[in-house]
């Protein structure tokens, strides 16, 4: 690999580990565990890297495999019991410890009920919220574009919905 593709490289890893991590962690409660895939994410993120041909976007390549990675792991720890829920504290030195508590609760109630959603509209929800366009969410599952705004607008309502239970 070449200097400039291996600086191409760990500017990805490092630009999309954030996302890899909070994708992992919204399927796997373990805190530990949630880490190690997002490793195993990025991980096959480099070994891919060099078959990416900017089909599409960086952010839309990184999210396809991370969502076959995910794929592969859930159906792999399907019989695994369950483990207590993942801590989801936020650390920031702008933010006051009134602020943190707040937005610690929002954080872990949204978690909480996005873990609730059935799996096919947990994965568009979760892509949703990383940021990406319906169209990218699409290619990325491999749905068509109308299909991931009707699930879309259905997972919004859903949580909502969810939000609302636990208030």
């Amino acid at each position: 690999m070449t200097d400039t593709a291996s600086d191409s490289l760990q500017r990805i890893l490092r630009e999309y580990a954030p996302m890899a991590y909070r994708l992992a962690s919204i399927h796997e409660s373990d805190r530990e565990l949630a880490k190690d895939l997002a490793q195993d994410v990025l991980i096959a993120v480099w070994r891919a890297w060099p078959a990416f041909k900017k089909q599409c976007s960086e952010r839309t390549y990184v999210a396809r495999i991370a969502h076959h990675r995910i794929v592969t792991h859930i159906a792999r720890s399907a019989a695994r019991p369950a483990h207590i829920d993942l801590s989801d504290e936020l650390h920031s030195s702008d933010l006051s410890p009134e602020d943190h508590a707040i937005r610690s609760d929002a954080n872990r109630a949204l978690i909480a009920a996005i873990r609730r959603l059935p799996l096919a509209y947990r994965d568009i929800a979760v892509l949703l919220l990383e940021g990406l366009t319906p169209s990218e969410v699409a290619e990325t599952l491999g749905l068509t574009q109308n299909a991931v705004s009707i699930r879309g607008v259905r997972a919004r309502q859903m949580l909502r919905d969810l939000l609302k239970e636990s208030v």
